[in-house]
């Protein structure tokens, strides 16, 4: 049987997955289908039974671990919900925030019989990495929320619980001899001195490569990158793992070291780096592979880079299985797959011999790695950039040059006859990042939103012809030619899906009674009216527009307290192309000043009132919104929705309405 690991860890894996898509007593029925429709094909593929076997070993393996793991490891950590507890544990991460608030990730155990990690979020406590700490608490699991799924994000990282009150805390300094403290302390003495030496958004950008802190960079600087595709840039990765090991294995080949010595001072490097990322999924799964890669050539093996990651990701899900719900995790595997697997296949016969045959190399590899990512970026993002198999090939070099800057720095000790001059060239590259992706970004609808109700099931169908296809065929033409074909069909079904519902009327609640917005569309018309003053809807508001691809925005109108929420509207909707701004009149701004890129208009007592021929919006502070559609109406409070059809008190709703009539309303959450 050849290439053992690449059976066992996809049937295991996709064992894992399985199991974390569907109940218990779901599991077994469908469990026996997917092995019954699996013997099938692998009958038709003429591959001996041993194949079948083993892959539905490992399955049936990789289900049983994932439910046992959610039975007895995770149901007995959140049976501690809403008692008191005694906590005793490490401090693994410290994040701070604004107003003396820091957020901690604790290792350690429940009454001194549990083995959980715990998130306890309030005051800045004087501690530091690693710390040894005590306290009594009354935990809570995570819930998701419209802004964040903060359920998801901890818990897809073996995190269940979360408290913000704590009492009889003690704190003791951990003694001795710490490696990762060190490295977590220089990690925070870089940050520092590129802040010095490249105060404001460009050494933001190189530490936000170099660490994974974003917290320097606006909102807008993030979202132009992510618009452009090179967001992922932002987050240290393996790829980040991989350019260090490539360049230091590099300099050591020079050296005329034996392969040994190679291999430990790589190790060497390869754990460093993983503590200094801050042991991120996607570089460990790059260590992990990187150890493999490294040994095989120690030992005389020739390296397989699908054996490597089906090894590497077996190992990280043996030992937490909740991964396979992880983003970073998923997002990792597919992207290295279609980097150093699925790419190469397709790229195979194709010529370097001149400059627009290798341009033409590099879109395809993008293409590939992008195509080989979207599944997962369904599950996890609101939009997806359509430009960026073009826009990495200008932005990803720049990206990298400024990446490198940052390691010179690391590596030199942050000396300033190094540091000035490196961050001089890493300023100016991240200048032409931020440069190269503002005008792009703003250069029209270059996203496609993925929280559309048909995206889900197109991309199943999509994904499930081009794998049909190769498995079919086994041409690398015609895999590529169906790749293209599923593409075409993705791209124009948003103007189809418009088309469609170009006369349904769509009304949006998000928020909470404090921070409440409503937001209209019908066809190529949205309005937004935030009712409290709260900075809070802005946010809201600028979700809402990324997940349902809202451009253009004919009006926002501030009811009450605007001054809260100018400047956040400015900043959230920078991207989008506002008409209108409506303020109170006796609103005082500057004169000339400018409210989310144009001049305001006022209103007086009586409100507001928006007409554009389709529908029409009333809107004032003792009545709320009322929105009138052919003989509908539809009156918004903070705190409800009131229609001929019911009375809607969920947050973050949204209710459809069509051309004759008809009505439906579903969560947002």
């Amino acid at each position: 049987m050849k290439r053992k690991m690449v059976w066992t860890g996809v049937s295991f894996s996709a064992g894992m997955f399985f199991a974390s898509g569907f109940p218990g007593d779901m599991q077994i029925p469908l469990m026996l289908g997917i092995l019954l429709v699996s013997a099938f094909f692998f009958n038709k593929a003429g591959k001996k039974f041993i194949y079948f076997a083993v892959s539905a070993l490992f399955f049936i393996n990789g289900t049983l671990l994932y439910t046992l793991y959610d039975a007895f490891v995770y149901e007995k950590i959140i049976s501690y919900e809403g008692k008191e507890i005694f906590y005793s544990g490490e401090i693994t991460g410290i994040k701070d925030y604004a107003e003396d608030k820091s957020e901690y990730r604790l290792s350690g155990k429940i009454n001194n019989e549990v083995r959980a990690e715990i998130i306890y979020y309030g005051e800045s406590l004087d501690c530091d990495f690693y710390d040894k700490i005590s306290f009594r608490c009354t935990p809570e699991t995570f819930k998701n929320t419209f802004l964040f799924n903060k359920k998801d994000y901890y818990e897809s990282s073996g995190c269940f619980l979360q408290t913000d009150s704590i009492s009889d805390m003690e704190v003791f300094g951990k003694e001795g001899f710490s490696l990762r403290k060190i490295i977590f302390h220089y990690r925070e003495y870089t940050e520092k001195k590129i802040a010095s030496v490249l105060p404001g958004k460009n050494g933001a950008l190189i530490s936000a490569m170099l660490t994974g802190d974003k917290s320097g960079l606006g909102d807008t600087n993030k979202k132009e990158l992510y618009r452009c595709g090179t967001g992922h840039m932002m987050a240290v990765s393996g790829m980040h793992l991989v350019l260090v090991v490539s360049l230091f294995s590099g300099l050591l080949k020079s050296t005329g070291l034996s392969g040994k010595k190679r291999f430990l001072f790589t190790e060497t490097v390869i754990l460093v780096f993983v503590i200094f990322s801050g042991m991120t999924v996607s570089v460990v799964r790059a260590a992990f592979m990187m150890t493999l890669i490294c040994g095989a050539e120690l030992f005389g093996r020739r390296t397989d880079p699908l054996n490597s990651l089906c090894i590497a990701s077996m190992l990280l899900l043996v030992c937490e299985p909740f991964l396979i719900k992880n983003a970073s995790f998923l997002l990792s595997v597919s992207g290295t797959y279609g980097a150093a697997v699925f790419a190469p296949y397709i790229i195979s016969d194709m010529k370097e011999d001149s400059f627009f045959d290798k341009l033409k190399i590099k879109i395809i590899t993008v293409f590939c790695i992008s195509a080989c990512v979207f599944p997962f970026s369904v599950m996890f993002f609101d939009n997806i950039s359509v430009i960026a198999p073009v826009s990495d090939i200008i932005l990803i070099p720049l990206c990298t040059c400024a990446l490198l800057c940052g390691f010179a720095l690391a590596v030199s000790g942050g000396i300033d006859v190094i540091a000035y001059p490196v961050m001089m060239l890493g300023g100016l590259m991240s200048k032409l990042v931020f440069h190269i992706s503002s005008v792009l970004a703003g250069s029209g609808a270059v996203t496609i939103a993925l929280k559309k109700n048909y995206v889900p099931v197109l991309t199943l169908f999509l994904t499930a012809f081009v794998i049909f296809t190769e498995v079919k065929y086994r041409k690398r033409r015609y895999t590529f030619l169906a790749l293209i074909i599923a593409t075409g069909i993705f791209m124009i079904s948003p103007s189809v899906y418009s088309f469609m519902n170009r006369n349904v009327l769509s009304v949006y609640r998000v928020g909470n009674t404090r921070s409440a917005a409503i937001i209209v569309t019908l066809g190529k018309n949205a309005d937004i009216v935030d009712m409290t003053g709260n900075a809070k809807s802005s946010e809201y508001a600028a979700k809402l527009s990324d997940m349902y691809e809202i451009h253009r925005i004919d009006s926002v109108s501030f009811l009450k307290n605007p001054y809260q929420s100018m400047a956040s509207y400015s900043e959230k909707l920078s991207l989008n192309s506002i008409e209108h701004v409506y303020l109170p009149e006796e609103t005082y701004i500057d004169y000339g000043i400018d409210i989310c890129g144009c001049e305001p208009e006022f209103f007086g007592e009586e409100g507001i009132m928006i007409d554009n021929s389709r529908y029409r919006i009333e809107a004032d502070n003792e009545n709320g919104v009322k929105i009138f559609y052919k003989d509908i109406l539809i009156h918004c409070t903070p705190s409800e929705i009131i229609t001929d059809e019911g009375i809607y008190k969920e947050r973050n709703i949204a209710l459809r309405i069509s051309q004759d009539g008809g009505f439906s309303a579903y969560s947002l959450e």
